[in-house]
């Protein structure tokens, strides 16, 4: 079995380890001190990109520049990937994380150049899905979240990272739990690549569904998908009249969200948070007690 990434500061254990009922709290005096931004076409048209641009298959991100692995030569190649995963942690990656520009974004300030750089592997992740996080856009969009579909092989990537950029990678994900997925299996792309173990951050409110069942992120590919795909349009659309009435659209979301955060999260707390259904697929959290979540947890 792989070791866990090593993560050593204490704030973020601490984090990573809080209860719901503490992750709430916590979540709550974070949005309570959330700034007035400035609503504009450029933060809609943003959210609505999201998961954001990402090259067609795996790469490897030195700083800010992309290079693709099928322009690599079979030698060259091989030795990328021998370089790049040896000593380093994969993680499922399935949403912005996945996106070059935020990787670039959220290594730039590691001193270590080997933690500006980080290897990509895209691929097929199977009997799983991409949905949705039941909450407010706290930076305009609705964020990824896995979900249990069973026959389903969603577009995925795993993202080989370094001590530095796991911890990095988990302080930018306040609402996941980093976990390890026991049964997951990911077919990298034309890659005869096994990975013993995968990592990933697991949404502490689940996926959200609605008429009782998980929808999914319509921008993530996936082949035999059963659940009903939807645009992040659409999605924020749904919020929006979850928390500010039956006639609100998604713009009037994001101009609710930026005017006053905290009252467009204690009222998504109250109308989104429930319609949030945890991975069932079994998974064990990080620090690990050596018990997994069993299903429906």
């Amino acid at each position: 079995m792989r070791d866990w990434p090593p993560i050593t500061e204490p704030e973020l254990l601490e984090r990573l380890a809080l209860d719901d009922e503490q992750f709430r709290a916590a979540f709550q005096e974070v949005v309570a001190a959330w700034p007035r931004r400035t609503y504009d076409e450029a933060f809609f048209a943003h959210a609505r990109g999201y998961p954001f641009e990402r090259p067609p298959g795996s790469y490897v991100l030195r700083g800010e520049t992309v290079e693709l692995l099928s322009e690599a030569g079979t030698a060259e190649r091989i030795s990328t990937i021998a370089a790049l995963t040896d000593g380093r942690h994969p993680i499922v990656s399935f949403g912005a994380n996945a996106a070059p520009s935020r990787l670039a974004l959220k290594f730039a300030h590691l001193p270590d150049e080997a933690d500006r750089e980080v290897l990509v592997l895209t691929g097929d992740l199977h009997d799983l899905d991409i949905g949705a996080v039941p909450s407010a856009p706290l930076v305009g969009y609705v964020p990824g979240s896995l979900f249990e579909s069973p026959g389903t092989a969603v577009r995925a990537a795993v993202i080989w990272v370094t001590p530095a950029q796991v911890t990095q990678l988990a302080w930018t994900e306040p609402s996941y739990q980093l976990g390890r997925l026991e049964e997951a299996r990911f077919e990298v792309d034309e890659e005869d690549l096994e990975i013993d173990a995968l990592f990933a951050f697991i949404a502490r409110l689940g996926a959200l569904c609605i008429d009782g069942e998980p929808v999914a992120l319509a921008a993530v590919p996936a082949k035999g998908r059963t659940a009903t795909a939807m645009t992040q349009e659409e999605l924020l659309d749904a919020v929006a009249r979850l928390v500010l009435g039956p006639e609100a659209r998604a713009e009037d979301l994001a101009r609710a969200s930026c005017e006053d955060m905290a009252a467009v999260f204690n009222r998504a707390v109250e109308t989104v948070w429930p319609l949030g259904r945890r991975l069932t697929s079994p998974w064990t959290p990080y620090p690990s007690s050596g018990v997994s979540f069993p299903p429906g947890r």
